[in-house]
């Protein structure tokens, strides 16, 4: 028996450095900071970052989709669990 939890697309690539993503060593902030400029938030390894409209279409994702609000526009702790599998599916299929 495996428990080990399923493996996430990675949600950085580096075609997505010509955008501006902010980044950030705790979610508390990264969390507050999307909150007030927008965005989307992501994990990264040990870190987070908070991506433009722009870098979601890299991902192959589109960032008008509204599961995006639904999960509350944060990939590290989203609101909606249903909406982010959509998500996840897509992102899963672009990748």
């Amino acid at each position: 028996m495996n428990d080990a939890a399923p493996r996430l697309p990675v949600m950085y690539v580096s075609s997505m450095a010509v955008y501006l993503n902010r980044w950030f060593t705790c979610y508390e902030d990264a969390r507050a900071a999307r909150e007030t400029d927008g965005g989307f938030l992501f994990p990264y390894q040990d870190q987070f970052f908070v991506a433009e409209p722009a870098a979601i279409r890299v991902l192959g994702l589109d960032p008008a989709d509204p599961d995006w609000e639904r999960i509350g526009f944060d990939w590290a702790r989203p609101r909606d669990p249903e909406a982010f599998e959509r998500l996840l599916l897509k992102r899963e299929i672009a990748a």
